[in-house]
């Protein structure tokens, strides 16, 4: 049934606050099919100026559906959202 509301649990890593690796959980209400694409769209349009979550690019960032990379998903940023999923967003770390 397309359309009806869903709970998630939302994780973001270091993504409201400039300067902080803090850990936020929420649950989130969205609809049946919404995808991890637009969840991030959404927070973006949501987020606080100068936070990174409102300026990070998405090619930044790694985001897991139930502690899966998304890149491991065949549907990636397209992977639609079912009741109790758990989405991580955190920024991509780089090094070597």
């Amino acid at each position: 049934m397309a359309g009806r509301p869903v709970e998630i649990r939302l994780r973001l890593f270091g993504l409201r606050h400039s300067r902080s690796s803090r850990i936020e959980e929420e649950r989130r209400t969205c609809q049946l099919g919404t995808t991890v694409g637009q969840l991030w769209a959404d927070l973006q349009r949501g987020a606080d100026a100068g936070t990174p979550l409102a300026s990070l690019q998405r090619d930044m960032v790694l985001a897991l559906v139930n502690g899966a990379p998304i890149q491991r998903l065949d549907k990636g940023w397209e992977t639609p959202l079912a009741e109790g999923d758990t989405v991580t967003f955190m920024v991509k770390a780089f090094g070597g």
